[in-house]
């Protein structure tokens, strides 16, 4: 078994070392890796952002834009807010398993919660965590968001869409009233690894700190997710309507455009005239 907890707050950083983690620490058995980030928004590696997100606000604010390895929905980070990733081999994977993790965790603090919609965690109807899953090379990742001092003013302002007329086969995030848990960071750190321990396995666990791990493989992944290729470049085909301009998009580049003369044009750097 392995922990590992991230001091950065770098979001492109720690979702790389999702993804190694997935790759190259199969030898040690299941893994638990806990971080945070600055503010950020993230959305799925399926989803379109220019629908999920409002990227002027965001571009005006300063907020990061990132896409993760997995599927599911956009979510708000900011230090207020507490990731974990479960890393199993895919055989033993059960999604059931990583959520009596969180819940374990949490009845030291008298809350009693319970799993709502498709992947979602919930105290009294109010969602505190997004799960999503990834399926790689015989490994599965289970990650999720754990709200508990998060600005949710800021969250809500962030999360939307930037054009009305998007056509898409691209996954929609579906909304749900939110709440933080309001305890401590540290503490529901160590909560959470004492019932990673005794959920997965029982045995004491190797600890390593993020800086531990070997940059040469990580760099690559750090860099990738920090990428316009991969940010807006893996967003699925879609066609938007705006105006009289209708152009459809691909791999980020605009292959039909009607009203405008911009095919071959990379569609990041025309969204923002578009809407003004």
């Amino acid at each position: 078994m392995l922990i590992v907890e991230s001091q950065s707050l770098d979001v492109y950083r720690n979702l790389a070392i999702e993804e190694y983690l997935m790759e190259h620490a199969a030898d040690h058995g299941p893994v638990l890796f806990l971080w945070r980030s600055e503010c950020a928004v993230v959305m799925g590696k399926n989803q379109n952002p220019w629908r999920e997100c409002r990227l002027g606000l965001m571009r005006d604010e300063g907020v990061s834009l990132a896409r993760r390895i997995s599927g599911g929905g956009t979510v708000y980070h900011d230090a207020g807010n507490l990731n974990y990733c479960v890393i199993v081999d895919r055989t033993s994977y059960k999604e059931k398993q990583a959520y009596e993790m969180v819940f374990r965790a949490l009845e030291p603090f008298g809350i009693r919660a319970e799993k709502t919609g498709k992947s979602n965690l919930s105290v009294d109807g109010r969602k505190f965590s997004g799960n999503a899953f990834a399926f790689r090379k015989g490994r599965a990742l289970h990650h999720g968001t754990l709200l508990l001092h998060t600005d949710l003013e800021r969250l809500n302002r962030y999360l939307g869409s930037m054009f009305d007329r998007i056509e898409t086969h691209a996954i929609a995030s579906v909304p749900a009233q939110v709440m933080n848990l309001g305890i401590g960071g540290e503490e529901l750190s160590a909560a959470l690894k004492a019932a990673f321990c005794s959920g997965y396995g029982g045995e004491e666990a190797i600890r390593r700190q993020e800086s531990n791990l070997d940059e040469s493989a990580l760099a690559p992944l750090a860099a990738r997710q920090i990428s316009d290729a991969w940010r807006y470049g893996a967003t699925p085909r879609f066609t938007l309507s705006a105006g009289d301009v209708e152009l459809e998009v691909a791999k980020g580049e605009v292959v039909r455009s009607v009203g405008a003369d911009w095919e071959g044009a990379w569609f990041a750097d025309l969204a923002f005239s578009l809407v003004c």
